[in-house]
């Protein structure tokens, strides 16, 4: 049974999100949404909200008991980021039995037979995360470095992309000012020849956005679709390290205005969990290519500088060896001429 403190917890809560939603569809706001989705691509869209609303430059969370496995703790007098949990519980329900001919059930005094049935139910519960600044401790590992930064693997991140694009990836001059298309009746997914490796990215995550949201036969309005794909691709671009300065959102606001909170919450919920799915994708292909590259590197033939350090060393390994052994047969003999 829920208690009037829990309830009141998770109303209160509800109500930042709800007033956190409708100050996200500004300019300003909704960029730092997208900036926090980047870095919390696995939360859900409320909370990652949420962590915005309470602590906005937040940039790793955790429980308390993850930071306590990586032997960090939390500092003492930090207060924890409240978000939501789900969590399933039991509920019984009393259901009706029928018959084989699917009538109701009933017993000798004509009531109804029912039965008690336990079910599952998704629940959600307040709970508390910290962010890495809250903590202290050892560093954090690393997890495929490489990602972040210049478009430096620009070739890796870019074969990435294609695997995990739903339609094939194609170069195509186009002259209509544009920088690729989404081509659904033909499934292919074209870009413009000439592009820089930083533009080129972009444009294929906002393409490959569109794709896997299914705009085409969605019947969702464009306005809604491009801001859906757009910040899509602002997620993404800014996960791979590359610059979103130019990314624009000033028709934002007068697009969302009027809009009621589920349909927002709607737009919001698509964009993060978009992201989210490309996003781990693509850090799956891209440290599989690097780890390849790697295996690839170590399994070269020496250059015959290489050749002849390593053949000098074992040279040298093995003339050691044997004076070592010289030296105890000549303790050997000492040892059996004295004795």
């Amino acid at each position: 049974m829920e208690t009037d403190k829990r309830k009141a917890q998770k109303d209160e809560l509800m109500e930042r999100l709800k007033s956190g939603i409708k100050n996200t569809f500004t300019s300003e706001h909704f960029q730092k949404f997208l900036k926090m989705a980047s870095l919390f691509h696995g939360y859900s869209f409320r909370n990652t909200l949420l962590i915005l609303v309470q602590r906005p430059n937040a940039s790793q969370v955790a429980g308390f008991g993850v930071w306590k496995k990586l032997n960090r703790h939390v500092l003492r007098g930090e207060k924890g980021i409240s978000i939501f949990a789900p969590i399933t519980v039991k509920e019984k329900i009393e259901k009706v039995q029928h018959n084989e001919d699917g009538t109701i059930k009933v017993d000798r005094q004509g009531n109804p037979v029912t039965e008690i049935e336990t079910r599952p139910l998704l629940r959600f519960k307040v709970t508390h995360v910290f962010d890495v600044a809250q903590t202290d401790g050892d560093p954090l590992p690393e997890i495929c470095p490489l990602l972040q930064g210049s478009v430096d693997n620009y070739a890796d991140v870019f074969h990435a992309l294609k695997e995990v694009s739903p339609f094939p990836v194609v170069f195509e001059h186009l002259h209509d000012g544009s920088h690729g298309y989404c081509d659904f009746s033909n499934e292919k997914i074209a870009l413009d020849y000439g592009m820089s490796d930083a533009q080129t990215i972009k444009t294929l995550i906002h393409e490959i956005g569109h794709a896997t949201l299914q705009h085409a036969v969605s019947g969702k309005p464009r306005k809604q679709a491009e801001i859906e794909a757009e910040a899509t691709a602002f997620i993404v671009a800014d996960h791979l390290g590359l610059d979103t300065s130019e990314y624009s959102f000033d028709y934002i606001a007068a697009w969302a205005t009027g809009m009621d909170f589920e349909k927002l919450s709607e737009v919001l919920a698509n964009i993060q969990n978009n992201a989210h799915q490309l996003i781990s994708e693509v850090d799956e292909k891209v440290c599989a290519i690097q780890k390849s590259h790697e295996q690839e590197k170590s399994a070269q033939p020496l250059s015959l500088d290489q050749q002849l350090h390593t053949a000098q060393q074992k040279a040298q390994t093995a003339n050691a060896e044997r004076f070592s052994k010289m030296q105890e047969v000549k303790e050997n003999e000492k040892s059996v001429a004295q004795g």
